[in-house]
């Protein structure tokens, strides 16, 4: 008689050991979330230095001293031996719209949409879309982040919980709906001085659902316009909006597109990345000739910037995709990229991003360089801002 077999247990999870699970997944983010944020619950903005006040306003620091011993400028914090001042992120803002060199957004002219997508997962769309939205504050912009992914990393890194946090009525959800005309209700001031946020939840997923619908059921609706009526608000009150768009071709992702005046697509320079973006701008390319084509829609963007993300310079194959990238993408490619460090990497870990950080434990250069490269992006996103306002100023004036 030969021995029963024994089959190894089973691991069956069932709907409520999934709410289980879900429930235990929340709870330990939240924990999570408090202990790398403690000793306070909610994200706070960081202390800028009078050297990096000086540097954002390009003068040196011992003018800057000087500005701050006239009273010309908010003093700010006197550390240290007295030599050395540090500045909330009010006053650095303050201080730079006073005497930095940055242009403002000319009276008259609204303020620019500006979408941040890919449909590949992994390539930096969520890091670049905040930290470029931290930039532009400190150039002395007023700033809108619209967090259309219903994963909602982007409201995760603006320090808030999506589940236990965000309600839908918080979201773009009730504009969706058609229940607000516009989307000023849910733009909620941030830990970061000059940003306002309209976060996501999962109940965005909704929107994949109720748009194809209410489109079948009344032929007069525009599902694509939904996001763009509702912008005008926005685009009175802040000099930028920058949306965070889902990682797939949705009914939502369109919308935003559709509201955009430009767009930054971020791309590593790695073969499958590559490979990755020739089938997004396939997609992107023949959905908007479809909508030309079956809806009578023209669609132009004051500019698509590619952004290379998460470059890694000690890999041999950089080089080569970044090569490719140039001949694919000429007038797309910006000379600015960002590098994969471990400064950046961790302070992603700690839901941070590079502005986020007051100083730096490792070597200053690193932290110098980071900086840099994230304030190059940032400044070729402002001359192409600045570009379009320029010519709508002028038209104006025509």
């Amino acid at each position: 008689m030969s021995a029963k077999r024994i089959l190894p247990a089973r691991n069956i999870v069932d709907i409520d050991g999934l709410i289980r699970i879900a429930d235990r997944a929340e709870a330990t983010l939240l924990q999570l979330r408090d202990d790398l944020l403690a000793p306070w619950p909610r994200k706070t903005s960081p202390m800028i230095s009078g050297t990096r006040l000086a540097q954002m306003c390009h003068i040196e620091r011992t003018k800057l001293n000087h500005l701050c011993s006239k009273g010309i400028i908010p003093a700010g914090q006197l550390k240290g031996n007295g030599r050395s001042r540090m500045f909330t992120l009010a006053e650095a803002r303050a201080i730079v719209q006073q005497i930095g060199p940055h242009k403002r957004r000319p009276a008259g002219t609204l303020g620019l949409v500006v979408c941040c997508g890919n449909f590949k997962g992994g390539v930096g769309k969520t890091t670049t879309t905040v930290a470029v939205a931290q930039g532009l504050t400190l150039m002395g912009h007023s700033v809108c982040l619209v967090d259309l992914d219903p994963q909602a990393s982007t409201t995760t890194l603006m320090g808030f919980v999506p589940d236990a946090e965000v309600t839908e009525d918080m979201t773009v959800m009730p504009v969706v709906y058609g229940d607000k005309e516009d989307l000023l209700y849910a733009a909620l001031p941030s830990y970061w001085d000059g940003i306002d946020l309209i976060p996501s939840s999962p109940d965005l997923f909704g929107a994949d659902y109720y748009l194809p619908n209410k489109q079948a059921s009344d032929p007069t609706f525009q599902f694509w316009d939904v996001l763009n009526k509702a912008m005008q608000p926005l685009r009175e009150k802040y000099d930028v909006i920058i949306i965070d768009t889902p990682p797939t071709l949705s009914y939502l992702a369109l919308a935003s597109f559709m509201a955009s005046d430009g767009m930054i697509i971020p791309l590593p320079p790695e073969t499958l990345d590559y490979a990755s973006s020739t089938q997004f701008f396939r997609q992107f390319s023949e959905l908007f000739n479809s909508m030309r084509h079956g809806k009578q829609i023209d669609k132009e963007f004051e500019f698509i910037k590619i952004v290379l993300s998460k470059v890694k310079s000690s890999v041999s194959m950089t080089d080569i995709v970044k090569t490719w990238i140039k001949q694919t993408y000429p007038e797309l490619l910006g000379t600015a990229e960002i590098p994969e460090t471990d400064l950046v990497k961790n302070a992603y870990a700690e839901f941070k991003t590079i502005y986020d950080l007051e100083s730096y434990d490792g070597s200053q250069r690193t932290y110098n360089r980071a900086i840099e490269a994230f304030n190059a992006v940032v400044a070729e996103l402002d001359v192409s801002l600045q570009t379009c306002w320029a010519h709508r100023e002028m038209k104006e004036a025509a």
